[in-house]
């Protein structure tokens, strides 16, 4: 009988101390979480983690010039992709696996958005 009214109480005081990240998405507000964060993205990189190919998707072009500058995690410059069109494939034949940072920049250096992907080879 102790046991079962001691699961109960414990049971109820979890319940109505749950954290406020356990709570549905719904309370959210709108344009934050995974589903807003997209909406806003200039670049797209995929698929991640990548082995052989990973493709900068830009969605919105604009009629401006843009360039990719692709970091290791140690912050070291790996490599630069310039004059981009919509959809660019880098080959990841020189590439070790970890983790990469990509900046997405216009043609005179303003940073637009930045971004991460996973080697995996």
């Amino acid at each position: 009988m102790l046991k079962t009214f001691t699961l109960i109480l414990f049971t109820l005081l979890c319940a109505s101390t749950l954290p406020a990240w356990s709570q549905s998405k719904s309370s959210l507000p709108s344009g934050s979480g995974p589903e807003g964060e997209n909406a806003n993205k200039v670049v797209k990189a995929y698929p991640n983690p990548a082995t052989t190919k990973i493709y900068f998707e830009i969605q919105r072009n604009n009629d401006r010039v843009y360039e990719i500058i692709v970091y290791n995690f140690l912050g070291k410059k790996v490599d630069h992709l310039k004059n981009l069109a919509n959809r660019t494939a880098l080959p990841l034949d020189n590439y070790y696996s970890g983790l990469y940072i990509f900046q997405l920049r216009e043609k005179d250096g303003t940073l637009v958005e930045s971004g991460k992907f996973n080697v995996v080879k």
